[in-house]
């Protein structure tokens, strides 16, 4: 089959973009010609290009005819159906949050929409406009996320992964490590450190903290994995609690009580080497791209071409989308901006009220200096101390001359 897969961005690194790249491998190895569309490159782009993955960033790149488009957001799902106006056109659902991620609501547009877990699921349900609906699980390539090394016991460094944990949230996780001996390391956008292949990041710890895509690939690697972001907690992935967080996508939205210092430290303290070994597993059984891959080519055979479509300005509704997407980029980054103006604000409030005791004491400590130095001038100034000095300065030179 000819496939072309449609992404916005292929910048920088985050949970679409690799599952955009991880699909593309995998359909690639399975003999079907694979071509990424994306508008925005980066790092991402190059990571794809450096894995053989063929990249086209105008449409007089892409191929002719297609037997199937397979969308990532709203912008590529409308250029995409306008360029391909009979492939069928599938589009992944990846989250609740933006409407970037919410299909074209226009009758037959659509063929089927993919979603990686229940919470998505019951949102796609709620379309205006109805489609198949395909539920699959997070994939990773087990082959590229796999156990280097056993788990340490005691654990010795966890790893917080993930591009939005910061603030209070991410102090927790230090206050809870610090007498325990753990050694906290932290990477992602939050910090300075973004990672374009984090297995090697992954096996360095014993414990990795994060959510969705980090928890699925910690699991490959053979680490134990805890679910903890800004956006909710839900604990330990065991194989008991497994069904119930891959069914929020390890988001920590599942309604488990809040994690504080006391109970992620209580937590910390139940961790078991042979953690690392059951995640290992469940990760193989559940979530193996190449398995992810087939399900995906089933799809995508037994759908039939797209009815001749309606007259709609495809073009121009994908225009409008990517200039909201935009927009709403902004106002994030005003929000988070925002967020820090007014953290360092309260930074530099803390600071004034630890210094105000010494700035009421100031002008006291300042009156007792200068008493101190009428004193010291009044000693100075009397003859026998005078005298004195000036019979001490021989013996000083002496006491300075080498030997």
């Amino acid at each position: 089959m000819e496939i072309v897969l449609g992404i916005y961005r292929l910048r920088d690194p985050g949970g679409t973009e690799h599952y955009t790249l991880v699909v593309a491998e995998q359909l690639q190895r399975l003999g079907h010609q694979v071509t990424v569309f994306t508008e925005e490159t980066g790092a991402m782009a190059e990571l794809a290009r450096s894995r053989g993955l063929q990249l086209a960033e105008r449409e007089d790149e892409l191929p002719d005819e297609a037997d199937v488009a397979y969308a990532q957001e709203s912008i590529t799902a409308y250029r995409l159906a306008s360029r391909y106006r009979r492939a069928p056109l599938i589009m992944a659902v990846h989250a609740v949050d933006y409407d970037l991620s919410m299909p074209p609501q226009l009758p037959d547009l659509v063929s089927a929409i993919v979603v990686g877990h229940d919470r998505v699921e019951r949102r796609a349900r709620a379309f205006a406009v109805k489609a198949e609906l395909v539920r699959l699980r997070q994939p990773v390539d087990v082959a590229r996320f796999a156990p280097r090394a056993s788990l340490r016991e005691p654990p010795q460094r966890l790893l917080a992964l993930g591009n939005y944990l910061n603030g209070d949230r991410a102090r927790v996780i230090d206050d809870a490590c610090s007498g325990l001996g753990i050694e906290v390391v932290r990477a992602g956008a939050q910090h300075g450190k973004q990672v374009l292949e984090t297995d090697g990041v992954l096996n360095d710890a014993d414990i990795v903290v994060g959510k969705a895509r980090v928890i699925v690939e910690a699991m490959a690697c053979g680490r134990a994995a805890y679910v903890y972001d800004t956006f909710g907690s839900d604990g330990w992935v065991t194989p008991d609690s497994y069904e119930r967080l891959e069914a929020d996508n390890f988001s920590g939205q599942t309604g488990s009580p809040p994690v504080d210092v006391a109970r992620l430290r209580s937590d910390l303290e139940l961790y078991r080497p042979d953690m690392g070994a059951a995640n290992r597993e469940l990760a193989v059984v559940h979530h193996s791209a190449n398995k992810h891959a087939v399900e995906l080519v089933e799809l995508f055979e037994r759908l039939a071409p797209r009815k001749a479509p309606k007259p709609a300005p495809l073009r121009e509704l994908s225009r409008l989308v990517r200039l909201q997407w935009q927009t709403e980029e902004r106002a994030l980054a005003l929000a988070a901006e925002a967020r820090s103006v007014r953290d360092e604000n309260e930074r530099l409030r803390q600071r004034v009220l630890q210094l105000e005791p010494l700035a009421q004491a100031a002008p006291a400590l300042e009156k007792t200096a200068r008493e101190a130095q009428d004193s010291l001038e009044t000693v100075l100034s009397q003859r026998r101390v005078r005298f004195g000095l000036a019979l001490a300065r021989p013996l000083d030179r002496l006491r300075r001359r080498p030997r």
